[in-house]
């Protein structure tokens, strides 16, 4: 078997993606009310208990919100970069994150699945050490990247070979730099900068760009992620999925290759839900 991916959640509100071998199952970020995580697994028929640990990519509130709850309640280990648990310690609104009683440092394997990281340029010293992950288990290789200002070329020949990618696609530029020249969003225009800075977000055209240079006949899937859409105020919407769709798409047609396109969702004016439960 190679793995299975399914991201339950992903956008500011919260983010966690479920990633299994059958025989090992971990989550990738915890950011999402633990009740939600709980139910999400359930709808794919997995038993938070069963699984191997929570690997938390940084110390932003939306990726590891729960995972206090999840290991309290359900025994589930928790791994992170040491600078990253330190950031996360600090907050203080730091959600459950106080319950969990020992958080290791990232291993190279849970059961298995081989665990490889890289360091991405997203948010400042309150994000810790943030980090993409690819994850290998027999010949099957999946990359996951949510928080990215920019794609480093360590991170371009990790995630190059990858069988399934979660990939984050969070805006649209030219929805961005519309609404910073647009004086009704100058409340807004400290974010908007950060966001569309190298140590913000990846938007639908660099998304597109790493698509060109990583994918190859291999990959199967991809879960565009962090999608900036389905705010309960639709004016903080920067992008869709209709719009970041028609990019990569165009980035697929040139490459001649022809992965499946697997949508994620954010919760706020929704509920949103779990995605697709892709096997590669």
């Amino acid at each position: 078997m190679g793995l299975e991916i399914c991201v339950l959640a992903s956008g500011s509100t919260g983010n966690c993606t479920y990633i299994s071998s059958g025989k090992a199952r971990l989550l990738v970020d915890c950011g999402l009310v633990a009740k939600e995580i709980v139910k999400r697994l359930g709808g794919i028929g997995v038993d938070p208990r069963k699984l191997d640990g929570i690997l938390v990519s940084h110390a932003h509130t939306d990726h590891f919100r729960s995972a206090g709850t999840i290991f309290a309640k359900y025994g589930v280990p928790v791994f992170a970069h040491p600078d990253t648990e330190a950031a996360m310690r600090e907050k203080p609104w730091a959600g459950s994150f106080h319950r969990v009683r020992e958080c290791r440092p990232i291993p190279d394997s849970l059961g298995d699945i081989s665990i490889d990281t890289f360091p991405v340029p997203h948010g400042d010293s309150d994000a810790g050490k943030p980090v993409g992950f690819v994850f290998e288990s027999g010949k099957t290789k999946v990359g996951h990247v949510t928080d990215c200002g920019e794609m480093t070329s360590l991170g371009l020949k990790m995630l190059r070979n990858s069988d399934a990618l979660v990939i984050e696609s969070n805006y649209h530029p030219q929805v961005v730099r519309r609404k910073l020249r647009d004086p009704a969003f100058a409340p807004d225009w400290h974010y908007l900068k950060w966001v569309d800075s190298p140590r913000g977000h990846l938007s639908n055209a660099q998304c597109a760009e790493v698509l060109r240079s990583v994918l190859t006949e291999r990959t199967k899937a991809i879960f565009p992620a962090h999608v900036s859409e389905n705010h309960s105020d639709p004016r903080k919407d920067n992008n869709d999925f209709g719009t970041l769709s028609s990019v990569i798409m165009m980035a697929l047609l040139e490459s001649g290759l022809k992965p499946k396109v697997v949508r994620t969702y954010r919760r706020d004016r929704t509920e949103g839900r779990a995605s697709e439960l892709v096997a590669v």
